[in-house]
């Protein structure tokens, strides 16, 4: 009888201690706990970057590794095979990960429209009307072409005028516009900078461009399926915010650890402007449904998905 009580007594003090704990849960103890976050190197990302040296995502129990990858291919195909459970991305990215059977959430906006336009230092182009009938560098389907249409568009250009040469690389773009070789490029906002400091003409700057669409944190829906995905997320989210308190309070003292993170050049790692970042939230819905119109006039979505599929 000692020998059958004593393996009943052992497990009712496990779960009498357990019931008396009061540090919380283990971080990981659950799968939704341990989530794996992959990103361009880009200044986006820059809170999660700060939550995780401050330990944020430790204070929420959270187990949280960040990938950096190298290309946007690289990216995408590692949240289809499942190795990441959520990415810094566009609109565009995530519609077609959705759309192609990898259906993915915005959970919440990072920071607005990620590029602009430049012109090279001799073309004489300053504004974006002057740019029709120009071959200017972009690669499709991207959420930089989205914003080079629109900005075209409203600068009343036809559209059997708004003129890309596919140049698919960013560096290449960079070095083709100071070059010559094109006479305007739509580059992310590190290469926009890059570009300008070395005598190229912004076109199409952050004021206009940043309300055409967002950068989001994407999840994939098998992730948020997961038992406790919700308190999870909830956790994510609060050391986010709390991470842009620190950011928005003092950008420059963030300085060296984005250069760092996402490898910022000289002179772009003593130059590049901290940028303020919003506090956590989904992005609006006419940003996602504008992205939605474009691509499936473009026939870049071949199938319906609709705002509710995504936000």
């Amino acid at each position: 009888m000692r020998r059958l009580a004593y393996p009943a007594i052992l497990a009712l003090a496990a779960i009498t201690l357990a019931g008396c704990q009061t540090g919380g849960p283990t971080p990981g103890t659950t799968p939704a706990a341990t989530l794996r976050i992959g990103t361009l190197q880009t200044d986006d990302l820059l809170p999660a970057w700060v939550a995780e040296q401050q330990g944020f995502f430790a204070d929420a129990q959270l187990q949280v590794t960040i990938e950096t990858f190298q290309s946007a291919q690289e990216q995408i195909a590692a949240v289809t095979a499942g190795q990441i459970d959520a990415i810094m991305t566009d609109m565009v990215v995530g519609l077609q990960l959705t759309a192609a059977g990898t259906p993915m959430k915005f959970a919440t906006v990072m920071q607005s429209a990620p590029a602009g336009v430049v012109a090279g230092a001799d073309t004489g182009i300053t504004t974006a009307a002057q740019l029709a009938g120009v071959e200017t560098g972009c690669a499709s389907p991207t959420i930089l072409e989205y914003i080079y249409d629109r900005a075209l568009k409203e600068a009343g250009v036809p559209d059997d005028q708004i003129k890309t040469t596919e140049i698919k690389k960013l560096p290449v773009r960079l070095q083709m516009l100071l070059s010559g070789q094109v006479k305007a490029a739509v580059l992310p906002w590190t290469l926009f900078q890059l570009a300008v400091s070395q005598g190229a003409v912004p076109v199409v700057g952050l004021d206009q461009s940043g309300p055409y669409t967002s950068t989001v944190l994407a999840f994939r829906q098998a992730w948020l399926a997961q038992p406790g995905a919700d308190v999870a997320l909830s956790g994510v989210l609060a050391a986010w915010d709390k991470a842009v308190g620190v950011i928005n309070a003092d950008p420059n003292a963030q300085r060296e650890l984005l250069a760092t993170k996402a490898n910022l050049p000289a002179p772009l790692d003593t130059m590049y402007p901290v940028r303020q970042y919003p506090l956590s939230g989904p992005p609006p819905t006419a940003q996602v449904q504008s992205v939605i119109d474009w691509m499936t006039a473009k026939g870049y979505l071949t199938v319906p998905v609709a705002v509710g599929d995504v936000v």
